[in-house]
């Protein structure tokens, strides 16, 4: 039933009046709770102090203060508390709370280590391995990351796992990446299962059945990547269509979670597989899964979309977006324009790509699975090249210099204003993103 406009304003007029009672009441709560833990902070009671800082710093009593959490980190960090000193360190380490100072980190760190958070040790290991701080220094990050396994970090285990498997920092071994992986899956850890069925397939290649034991058993956990590492050790080159069908059941069973990269494989079993392309309505059901891949965050679906809506098949677009670089692809987008430009040297354009470089996606980030977003400033000058590029934001500063190096190489054709060659001033957005699409197409990207 669709509601008249004055009995929707009125409908949402009595909720919201309703809702404010609730929420106010919530926080007249927060307001007294707050106090009370401030009161008792201010005694002198160390875990009243740390409580109080994690309650800024996790903004739930109040709005999010950094400022005030690391005050009351420091209070607490003053009184011989770990934990307060290693979130001082990761404070520091990005400058959210403290001023941006890997020396800092590094001390509040060692502190930490000191008064037993073992999981400093990790995070001292990782600065130690990208040389933040100081100088690179492998061996003191291995060491670091080794005691931190020990003691039961589990988050270190699998850090340490994907070092032997890298042979980063130590000779390679999957032997002992196979053991500090299943010590993390241990605490059945769904990220740890399905990393141990990868392990496996690299040591029993022949034999797909030992990883997706594994797999199984990460996505009875309701995991999609468990479903998704399942999915990808049926759908191989020359796989047959009993064991497609298999891929695409668990791609089914991971779309059902509303996964993105699930939805764009599966939009791609409908337009490449003879089997399912056949099928009526195919078409339609592969641009439907890649509507909804998009909607979670999958830009190679939007961009496939774009190119079919300009001209490609859906098939060609898809394929497209998959196996040729994001640097490529969007060089060539504006192919036609700069063509355009040089034709017509009195037509007013802004700046078009030439060439993009890809940053290095740092190595301690990814080990450690963590993904950031920077925003690059520059000034595109009247060659095409890129000066004074810098980052304005960051979610670490270790993405910012990888950003920065990556974009400072780019080249452009000069922007053209009524005729005459300008210098341009750009910002741009550089994301650094996990993702699973080498599982499935033999790591081309």
């Amino acid at each position: 039933m669709r509601l008249k406009p004055a009995a929707f304003v009125l409908f949402v007029m009595g909720f919201g009046t309703a809702m404010g009672r609730v929420l106010g009441a919530q926080a007249a709560d927060s307001s007294a709770e707050l106090a009370q833990l401030q009161a008792a902070a201010e005694s002198g009671s160390v875990d009243s102090q740390l409580a109080l800082a994690l309650a800024y710093d996790e903004g739930k009593l109040t709005k999010r203060d950094a400022a005030a959490a690391a005050q009351w980190y420091q209070r607490a960090a003053d009184h011989g508390n770990g934990m307060a000193e290693l979130q001082l360190g990761m404070f520091a380490e990005i400058g959210d709370g403290l001023p941006q100072d890997y020396q800092v980190a590094r001390t509040h760190y060692r502190k930490a280590i000191a008064l037993g958070a073992a999981a400093a040790r990790l995070k001292l290991g990782v600065l130690n391995l990208e040389g933040w701080g100081g100088p690179r220094d492998p061996a003191t990050a291995v060491a670091l990351i080794t005691q931190a396994a020990e003691a039961g970090d589990h988050s270190a285990q699998k850090v340490l796992s994907d070092m032997y498997c890298a042979g980063l920092g130590v000779k390679a071994d999957l032997h002992k990446a196979l053991f500090w992986e299943e010590e993390a899956a241990k605490v059945d850890d769904p990220d740890a299962e399905t990393r141990i069925g990868k392990i496996l397939s690299r040591l029993h290649a022949e034999d797909a059945r030992i990883a997706r034991e594994w797999y199984q058993l990460s996505a009875e956990e309701d995991y999609t990547r468990g479903m998704l590492s399942m999915a990808s050790t049926f759908l191989r080159p020359g796989a047959s269509p009993d064991q497609v069908e298999l891929g695409r059941k668990w791609l089914e069973l991971a779309a059902e979670d509303n996964d993105g990269i699930a939805e764009f494989y599966l939009a791609g079993l409908n337009l490449t597989n003879p089997t399912y392309s056949a099928e009526p309505g195919a078409e339609a059901r592969a641009r439907s899964l890649l509507e909804r891949s998009f909607k979670t965050g999958q830009f190679l679906a939007g961009e496939a979309l774009e190119l079919a809506s300009s001209g490609r098949t859906l098939t060609e677009a898809w394929k497209y977006v998959l196996f040729v670089p994001m640097e490529e692809r969007y060089v060539q987008r504006f192919a036609g324009l700069r063509a355009e430009a040089g034709q017509n040297p009195l037509a007013t354009h802004p700046p078009y790509p030439i060439k993009m470089v890809k940053p290095v996606y740092p190595m301690a980030f990814r080990l450690t699975r963590t993904e950031g977003d920077v925003v690059v400033d520059f000034v595109v000058d009247t060659t095409g090249r890129v000066r004074n590029a810098r980052a304005v934001r960051s979610t670490h500063p270790g993405f910012s210099q990888s950003a920065v190096l990556a974009v400072g190489t780019w080249r452009f054709l000069p922007a053209n204003r009524n005729g005459r060659i300008v210098n341009t001033h750009m910002q741009v957005p550089v994301y650094f993103r996990m993702t699973q699409v080498e599982e499935f197409n033999g790591g081309r990207k």
